[in-house]
């Protein structure tokens, strides 16, 4: 692998922040494989022809992922295309992780999926810290009866993010549309 090749882009949306330490913990575990990760706000990346690879993230609100990594996905479909490509979301909905919330979780990334084919899906639980929520956001969590409290779990995350690890060394590309 060329240097370049060993550099992953980990970008990522978020809304309150929980999504950015899910980020952040997958560039920990790449960087300790062997590669030079990074995470960055999706919305922050201005091109990614300097990565070997890339992972993408995005929290999900309201049965949506956010609209910055949707706009993401489009804006590098076709580079994405020729690189290993993950993606992962963070939702309230893997809270069960059970095959019932495997699923709807998995139909969040669907929008992804139809600009470029990952060779690896993340679904992980999210945070609801109700002080980092808008006024819509805390009202519609009332509503659902959500309650708050971080249902992240952090093996999860890291054992998935090390399974990236031989997907990239391997260079395999995603293969785009």
């Amino acid at each position: 692998m060329t240097d370049t090749s060993r550099k992953v882009l980990v970008a990522y949306a978020t809304w309150a922040g929980s999504t950015a330490d899910v980020a952040e913990r997958i560039a920990g575990v790449l960087n300790r494989n062997g590669f030079t990760a990074e995470a960055v706000r999706a919305k922050e990346v201005r091109h990614i022809s300097p990565y070997g690879a890339v992972v993408l993230g995005s929290s999900v609100h309201a049965g949506k992922l956010h609209p910055d990594a949707l706009k993401f996905a489009r804006r590098n479909a076709a580079d994405l295309g020729s690189k290993p490509f993950a993606t992962f979301v963070v939702c309230l909905a893997m809270k069960g992780n059970d095959e019932k919330a495997r699923a709807t979780a998995g139909a969040y990334l669907e929008p992804v999926r139809l600009q470029v084919k990952p060779l690896s899906e993340g679904l992980f639980a999210g945070a609801y810290d109700p002080s980092k929520a808008g006024f819509v956001e805390r009202q519609i969590m009332k509503m659902i009866k959500a309650p708050p409290g971080d249902s992240r779990k952090w093996d999860e995350v890291e054992a998935w993010a090390a399974t990236l690890a031989p997907l990239f060394a391997a260079g395999r590309a995603a293969g785009g549309r």
